[in-house]
């Protein structure tokens, strides 16, 4: 859990933060630029991560049936994330920025995609719900910290933010530390590659069914996550072109900070209390469809009420129902692909749900910038983000094999 932790402080402060200051300091990248520049280098990024969890999956799957474990490919992703920060805060263009975007992508994944599949190994079926929620305490764990950096470390109006990015790598080191050093050597557990309890699949019907509830738990993700890609990297602009906060532009930091402490402490409630609440009921599907509601309404509401107190209570809310959804939605596909020896890979395949969004998003974005000066309308984007929302909702009402 600290290791997941230390990965989302790698890229939430990045992407919601600290990636918009840096543009700022590109000379150029003023104002409505500086909206496109932070689109295309999402696309770059988002491209590279796609491709890169499947690779890195494949290579953790075939890591793990030589070695029995999966820490060597960890401590490689730790050193690359921390290098990849590096590169991002020497970037001085545009174009080394996306460089630098690109490579720390590549490395982000070659430390997620081991330590998402640490849950499929290791934790039976009727713990997954409340340890995907403990795992989902990430998301928020990476808001505090876009909090922390907005507090202890400002940055003025073009100021390169170093500090920030210093920050940001020794809370990975520190964070991942003991995961690598103290993780159990293979001799000291029993792993199964076909856990005795894992779903049978050995029917033609029982395959099929599997594969369209794969196809319906990656649709509903996709489209949630189309949702979180529209307002989580874009927040720092929402505040500054669609919210505008009393005070001015120095009142778009604090705002920026306040909402992500807010989006922090309903994450914590939705991840854990969903998960526990799924694992109670024993099913999923229903918990899913309605915490994929309960991000449709809350986009819904920001895309047509910008004013501070419902915004609070909107992105709130929305931040409740992404990591309750993310952590069932988690414990599903482990439960999916618990039988298949090539887990990392499928789990590769189900991050495109990830990934896909962070480029349609930006895209999406850079087709609606205003015409005229700074204007952004982002509220179509959030719009269909919402209705998004609801065919995801649509999509996990219709889960059939898993309880």
């Amino acid at each position: 859990m600290l290791a997941m932790f230390g990965a989302f402080a790698a890229f939430v402060p990045l992407f919601a933060l600290t990636l918009p200051q840096k543009i700022a300091t590109v000379p150029g990248l003023g104002g409505r630029r500086a909206v496109e520049a932070l689109s295309w280098i999402l696309v770059a990024g988002s491209v590279a991560a796609g491709g890169g969890n499947i690779v890195a999956g494949a290579i953790s799957d075939a890591l793990f049936r030589r070695t029995r474990s999966r820490r060597r490919m960890i401590a490689a992703g730790v050193v690359a994330v921390v290098a990849g920060l590096a590169t991002v805060a020497v970037a001085r263009s545009f174009a080394e920025l996306v460089l630098a975007i690109v490579a720390f992508q590549l490395a982000l994944n070659v430390l997620l995609s081991p330590l998402v599949a640490l849950m499929v190994d290791y934790v039976p079926d009727e713990r997954k719900g409340r340890m995907a929620g403990w795992l989902g305490l990430a998301l928020p764990f990476g808001s505090v910290m876009v909090t922390l950096l907005a507090m202890f470390a400002p940055v003025s109006a073009g100021s390169n933010p170093i500090v920030s990015l210093f920050i940001t790598m020794l809370v990975v080191l520190v964070l991942t530390a003991p995961l690598v050093v103290l993780w159990p050597v293979p001799a000291l557990v029993s792993i199964e590659l076909d856990p005795p309890d894992a779903i049978a699949v050995s029917g033609q019907r029982e395959r099929r069914a599997l594969i369209a509830d794969f196809m319906l738990v990656w649709t509903a993700r996709l489209l949630v996550q189309f949702a979180a890609a529209a307002i989580l990297p874009y927040l720092y602009f929402y505040v500054a072109n669609v919210l505008r906060p009393p005070g001015g532009a120095a009142a778009i930091g604090p705002a920026v900070g306040a909402l992500a402490f807010a989006f922090a402490v309903m994450s914590m409630a939705g991840a854990i209390g969903i998960g526990w609440i799924s694992d109670r009921l024993g099913h999923r599907r229903a918990p899913l469809a309605m915490a994929a509601m309960l991000v449709a309404i809350c986009m819904a509401t920001l895309s047509i009420a910008p004013v501070w107190p419902l915004t609070v209570m909107a992105y709130g809310c929305f931040a409740a129902g992404l990591a309750g959804f993310l952590a069932i939605d988690s414990a599903l596909v482990a439960q999916l692909v618990a039988a298949n020896p090539r887990r990392a890979t499928l789990l590769g395949v189900m991050n495109l749900t990830n990934t896909l969004p962070s480029i349609l998003a930006p895209a999406m974005a850079l087709a609606v910038i205003g015409a005229q000066g700074e204007t952004i309308r982002m509220v179509l984007v959030l719009q269909a983000a919402a209705v998004g929302a609801v065919v995801a909702a649509l999509c996990a009402s219709r889960i059939r094999t898993l309880r």
